[in-house]
């Protein structure tokens, strides 16, 4: 549980503090917390102000004795100093007689601690007390890191392995400074060196010997004139302390914590990622399309004047014959059915010709059929 008081927000302003304290997908540059605790000799202190030097504006340092603060048995004060003061790296220096000359760095995520790893100082207040001493370093001057040694490079899934990638990403954080899209030539002035010593070939991490020692150097970068035109000849300096540490304990992340703090939003300048679409090896776009289930009943096919039924089809009646193929039944009358109930026309209007004299068609004597009869009858009928 966190020490700190949740607030809820009452008034616009308030909100928006709250909403800004919250985790970001654009985080801005990390803060750091630097403290040290009842007992702060001379060598981790130089360390802690040497560290400072690296990080302004974005360090706080406190200056008083914080009692009772252990970080591998309880880091809850940790926790709320570094929620206190929105810092996202602590530098916690200590010293005791089991465990002389610590300095502890631990990264938190969510006001909760990531991981952190303890350091064991190996040099001695003579070999620190040398008369370039102090860093002599602009404000957010951006370093040249370099990382010296195989070990940072290991992906396997080792303890060791996975001690080292946490060291680099560590020692990234800390001093990489603000992420630009640009830097001036003129603006790289040191160099970071970080280096591994040789460790044991045993995979027990419990026993001191396969414990790395890491080694942190500072160079000042100068430019002089070479033979090569536009290719100046580079010089380094060795500037500030030299620190020598042998890591000691250390808690590794969670890989579902680890795997939600290391989510980020897609950059400015960053291309999307297009799925199912990928490059063979002649250099042709290869793309796969997922359809779903197609309804053939709905399938449009090519519409055939001869396979059109007529109107005239519609209206028949069909029959079937003995072989089993349906007929159109017509209705024909024949020639009894003419005679008993057809047209009567009288003989004597008839011409010569066989035409009728009136020609109107009024003259002509339709016979004794009622209107009933002439409706039931079919509409389409051959006269015999």
């Amino acid at each position: 549980m966190s020490l700190l008081r949740e607030v809820k927000p009452r008034n616009a302003r308030t909100a928006k503090i709250v909403k800004a304290r919250e985790p970001q997908l654009f985080e801005s540059r990390k803060r750091v917390l630097l403290l040290h605790g009842t007992k702060c000799p001379e060598p981790i202190r130089n360390v802690l102000k040497t560290i400072t030097t690296l990080t302004k504006p974005h360090a706080v340092q406190f200056n008083r004795k914080n009692e009772n603060i252990h970080p591998f048995e309880d880091a809850s004060s940790l926790e709320f100093l570094a929620g206190k003061n929105e810092c996202a790296l602590v530098v916690f220096a200590t010293s005791s007689k089991k465990r002389p000359n610590c300095v502890h760095l631990l990264r938190m995520y969510d006001g909760k601690t990531l991981d952190m790893v303890e350091m064991l100082l190996l040099n001695s207040v003579e070999e620190l007390s040398v008369e370039d001493g102090k860093l002599q370093i602009g404000v957010e001057m951006k370093p040249m890191i370099v990382f010296a040694g195989s070990q940072w490079e290991d992906e396997s899934a080792g303890e060791q392995a996975t001690l080292f990638r946490q060291l680099k990403s560590t020692f990234l954080d800390l001093f990489q400074g603000e992420e630009i899209s640009g830097i001036d030539v003129a603006g790289l002035q040191y160099v970071l060196f970080i280096a591994v010593g040789e460790t044991g070939n045993g995979a027990d991490m419990s026993d001191p010997a396969n414990k790395p020692v890491v080694h942190l150097r500072w160079y000042r970068v100068r430019t002089l004139r070479s033979n090569t035109p536009k290719v100046p000849r580079v010089e380094l300096d060795q500037i500030g302390p030299s620190f020598d540490f042998r890591v000691g304990r250390f808690k590794f992340a969670d890989e579902g914590v680890i795997k939600e703090a290391m989510k980020h939003g897609r950059r400015p300048n960053e291309a999307r990622t297009k799925k199912n679409i990928e490059t063979d090896l002649m250099g042709d776009k290869l793309g796969r399309i997922h359809l779903g289930r197609q309804d053939l009943n709905e399938l449009q096919t090519r519409k055939m004047k001869g396979l059109k039924r007529g109107r005239d089809e519609d209206d028949g009646e069909t029959m079937t014959n003995g072989n089993g193929l349906q007929e159109e039944e017509e209705d024909i009358i024949s020639q009894d059915e003419d005679e008993e109930g057809g047209i009567d026309v009288d003989e004597d209007g008839l011409s010569e010709d066989g035409s009728s004299e009136g020609g109107t068609g009024d003259e002509i004597d339709i016979g004794d059929d009622s209107d009933v009869e002439a409706e039931a009858m079919p509409k389409r009928q051959k006269i015999a």
